[in-house]
């Protein structure tokens, strides 16, 4: 360069490197020196890394089919009906259910027959 002493090309590469060299002179650099230093063509931008999808949410058990014949909460005979639809049954263990809901549980085959078969007389003095 012009008014400047020689330098050797790695020098000069790692002055680049560092930030020695003003943004102005390092632009015009590699038309200048690609001769002498036998620089490689520019070498383009990294590709990033790839990026992973998101896990999806966990998949819900589907809710089980019942596996018992329809239940009637007053009885197998059907002689008595639900006179309190609104009464609330409680069981240990289990939240407080309407009467109304536990014989659509019933209907729906989710009381299992051992159950059904003792539920008219915790019921219907409840149920009517």
């Amino acid at each position: 360069f012009p008014g400047q002493p020689p330098i050797e090309c790695g020098i000069l590469q790692t002055l680049g490197y560092v930030g020695s060299i003003p943004a102005g002179q390092c632009d015009r650099f590699p038309d200048l020196i690609d001769e002498v230093c036998g620089c490689d063509p520019r070498t383009p931008d990294p590709t990033p890394n790839p990026t992973r999808p998101p896990t999806p949410e966990p998949t819900r058990e589907p809710t089980r089919s019942p596996i018992n014949p329809p239940c009637d909460i007053c009885g197998e005979d059907m002689s008595m009906s639900i006179g309190n639809p609104d009464g609330i049954v409680e069981f240990p263990g289990q939240p407080a259910i309407t009467c109304k809901e536990l014989q659509a549980e019933g209907d729906k085959g989710f009381i299992p027959s051992s159950t059904c078969d003792r539920l008219p007389a915790i019921v219907n003095r409840i149920c009517g």
